[in-house]
Parts: C-alpha cells; sequence; structure tokens
C-alpha cells in the first residue's frame, strides 16, 4: 500500500442486495478521497478480495458481517452497514474485530471518513487534540500552518507532533499519516 497522503481510501463493499450494493458504490464515487476497488455480494469472496487487494476500509452488511467481521479485521477497517435494528449484528461484528457500523442509507462519505479517523485516534491512544493536529498533518499542512489554523505557537505543535510520534512509535510524517489513514495496521507499526 502506498504511503502517499494524498492516495485514495481503498475500499470494498460487501453487500448481498445488489440495489443497496450500487447505492453504496455510487456514494462513494462521488468522493476523491475515496476509490472502490471492489464490491461483492458474498462474505467468503470478500476475504478472499481483501487478501488480494488489500484494501484499507471494507463496508459489509449486516448479514456478511456474521462470517466475514473476524477475519477481515486482521488487515482493514471493517465498518458494518446495518439498519437500526440490526444491533445484535452489530455487536457481534464489533465483537469480532469491526472498528463500527454506518446506517444503512443515511451516512454520507464524511460520516465514513470521520468514522475512519475516529477509529483510529481510538485505536492509536490519541487525544482530540493530538487528532485535531493529525488530521491537519495528514491533510500536508506544515508545523507552521497547524500553529496558525489552531491558534498555537509553533512550539506547542512540535511538542504535539513529538507526543503523536511516540505514541504511534513512528519517525517520519509519511509513516505516522499511513497509520492514521489507516493504510497501516497498528501491529506492524508498533513492533
Amino acid at each position: 500500500m502506498s504511503v502517499d497522503e494524498t492516495a485514495p481510501l481503498r475500499v470494498l463493499v460487501v453487500d448481498g442486495n445488489p440495489h443497496d450494493r450500487a447505492e453504496v458504490v455510487a456514494l462513494l464515487s462521488e468522493s476523491e478521497e475515496l476509490q472502490v476497488i471492489a464490491e461483492t455480494a458474498d462474505g467468503g469472496e470478500a476475504v478472499d478480495l481483501a487478501a488480494k487487494l488489500r484494501p484499507d476500509i471494507v463496508l459489509l452488511d449486516a448479514s456478511a458481517a456474521r462470517e466475514a467481521a473476524a477475519p477481515l479485521s486482521r488487515s482493514s477497517r471493517v465498518f458494518v452497514l446495518a439498519a437500526p435494528d440490526d444491533q445484535g449484528a452489530v455487536e457481534a461484528a464489533i465483537r469480532n474485530g469491526a472498528s463500527g457500523h454506518l446506517v444503512r442509507g443515511s451516512f454520507t462519505v464524511r460520516d465514513l471518513i470521520r468514522s475512519v479517523r475516529d477509529a483510529n485516534r481510538v485505536s492509536l491512544g490519541l487525544s482530540a487534540r493530538e487528532a485535531e493536529v493529525m488530521d491537519l498533518i495528514a491533510s500536508g499542512r506544515s508545523n507552521g500552518e497547524i500553529a496558525r489554523q489552531l491558534f498555537l505557537s509553533e512550539k506547542t505543535v512540535k511538542n504535539h507532533v513529538n507526543r503523536i510520534y511516540s505514541k504511534l512509535g513512528v519517525s517520519s510524517r509519511a509513516t505516522a499519516i499511513a497509520l492514521w489513514r489507516g493504510m497501516v495496521s497498528v501491529l506492524e507499526a508498533k513492533e
């Protein structure tokens, strides 16, 4: 996977309903930040596709989540697409490694990106301010630009950056960005 901060996040869409799957693919195709790399109706096929294509994000319908959430979550951020009354499937998927869920038919691209960032922030152990700084780093901003935007001194920003690097176990902006965008697993980075 690329660590280029401008590369779109690669998404695998898994949904047994062809109409619902087409709607999700159409929604995601409108964004420059996301790229649908494959789609399938079947959880088993999704596991095979994920092994070959290494998506950053897998959007998984509730029925496929029962069988595929655990193997898919080992290498990708998994979000379950569920109706509000599918709480049991969502809870089971989260126990099996899914990062969260999105309500089918009511989420936007921004909601998905925010969910990925929130999952990354929690799993990486960053504070809300560190997550804010990391968002700006990932958007290509320099420490000086971050300081001006957040009304902080450059020294304070540098301190935040140093704490972020320490928490992530990285020594470069590119690797921090890759972790933040979910393109490198937390386990790989901390070993």
